[in-house]
């Protein structure tokens, strides 16, 4: 408009073009609020809880949109309120929430709850034919999981807690399960069985699951674990915390048919673990030497051998095999193993018990520097995968000791089909590098010698 009053063209162009803004803004509010419910609530769930609440007061069609969210997650340490306002926050969003759309559940607690009102929260979330249950507390969180293994629609539940003990039915049967995982954090996490059967006996029945994972977990007061999972793939059982005042004396059994990954880890100790799998690509097996349950020598020789009776195996990693070095002569032999890596200190001795029942072994690697209890040790057995199978020997960590010289000259000598043999040499530089060459090249063999530099990975 100029100075007389007067609209000018320029005037009537900015005010069509501020009106095509206003609609285009308008058109694209309406395209998103025509869009489907679960469309919208999808949407929704990549939001915060909080902010997904806040879009209620964008207009009257916005109002219950946030009850269509598909993943809740809930953290108390984020509501800056106190325990019993945000109980009753959950609560009332619970029983707000579309029970058709909501797939996840996450609940984080870091305050201490009475079990009581966390059982009734794990109710309201078992019956919405949820398919992701997470519960994690820092604190003590006693809690039963009857609710939980009531709801057949569930695939995954993650349990992580605190110095808590988690209550089992002595029977679950979960038919869409994929994924259980049992986490305890900072102290062991309880499990125990309410059974009117004295005998506490428990049986998981999971015919889809892939994953398992139980990490410083106790079976506390139960006799006997049966995992039933055909389909199981990846197993992982991790106990490192100090059991001595909680012992566990479960005999775990899990039975499946074909397991890609087994990690077992732990100490000594007098709850048995037995892997019931007809076929097993790779099993990574530590044992901690520094126990504190005292156990028999007879109580010691039933867990190594339960530990490594794995039918099938193909490839197995240890570590720390100086808690049962004497248990050793009991295991089975490892009929189809094919690769070993030994990923600690061993013994020669122990290294060719070992060996003495591979007889299919194709490639060994030795982490660390191997010595011999004896002087000389004694190579007078010859392991038959040395006749026919062993093609790869690789010492990774070698310092071009004489105990490590002998074991590689009796690989070299005896090895029939031995392809290659690799040393990584540690801390071997100018002479003493050469002196080792020297050594290792005198040997007579058939076989291609490699030498590199230690480098620690």
């Amino acid at each position: 408009m100029d100075s007389g009053g007067f609209v000018t063209a320029r005037d009537r162009q900015d005010e069509s073009e501020c009106s095509k803004r206003q609609k285009c803004s308008q058109g694209e509010e309406d395209r998103i609020s025509n869009l489907p419910d679960f469309i919208i609530g999808h949407i929704l769930t990549f939001l915060c809880f909080k902010d997904a609440i806040r879009t209620s007061v964008l207009s009257q069609r916005w109002i219950y949109m946030w009850t269509y969210i598909t993943k809740l997650g809930l953290d108390d340490g984020v509501y800056q309120i106190n325990k019993t306002t945000f109980i009753n926050f959950v609560c009332r969003m619970l029983l707000h929430l579309n029970a058709s759309n909501i797939n996840e559940f996450h609940l984080i607690l870091e305050e201490k709850y009475d079990p009581y009102i966390i059982g009734q929260l794990i109710s309201l979330v078992s019956n919405k034919k949820i398919k992701v249950i997470s519960l994690r507390s820092i604190n003590e969180c006693s809690i039963s999981c009857y609710p939980i293994f009531k709801c057949q629609s569930l695939e995954k539940l993650e349990l992580a807690m605190g110095h808590s003990i988690i209550q089992f039915p002595s029977f679950v049967c979960l038919s869409s399960l994929t994924a259980l995982y049992l986490v305890a954090i900072r102290n062991p996490m309880k499990i125990t069985c309410y059974s009117s059967n004295q005998s506490k006996e428990l049986t998981l029945k999971f015919p889809v699951l892939r994953d398992y994972i139980s990490c410083d977990c106790i079976w506390l007061d139960v006799k006997r674990v049966t995992i039933d999972a055909p389909l199981l793939e990846k197993v992982i059982i991790d106990r490192q915390w100090d059991y001595s005042s909680n012992v566990s004396h479960a005999e775990i059994e899990i039975r499946a048919s074909y397991v890609t990954n087994y990690y077992y880890r732990s100490y000594v100790s007098s709850e048995t673990t037995l892997l019931d799998a007809a076929h097993v690509a790779e099993a990574s097996i530590s044992l901690s030497d520094d126990s504190k349950v005292n156990m028999s020598g007879q109580e010691l020789k039933i867990f190594v051998r339960k530990l490594f009776n794995i039918n099938n195996l193909k490839g197995l990693i240890l570590q720390n095999l100086a808690p049962m070095e004497h248990y050793l002569a009991d295991i089975s032999a490892f009929g189809m193993l094919s690769n070993l890596c030994i990923s600690y200190f061993v013994t020669i001795e122990n290294l060719l018990c070992l060996l003495l029942k591979s007889p299919c072994l194709e490639t060994l690697v030795l982490k660390y520097p191997i010595y011999s209890a004896k002087r000389p040790p004694n190579f007078a057995i010859v392991p038959e995968c040395f006749l026919s199978t062993l093609k790869v020997v690789r010492f990774a960590k070698f310092t071009g000791g004489q105990q490590e010289f002998s074991f590689a000259k009796f690989v070299m000598e005896k090895s029939q089909v031995l392809e290659s043999i690799s040393f990584s040499c540690y801390k071997l530089r100018g002479a003493k590098m050469k002196k080792v060459k020297k050594k290792i090249f005198s040997v007579k063999r058939s076989c291609n010698i490699e030498f590199s530099d230690y480098l620690d990975t």
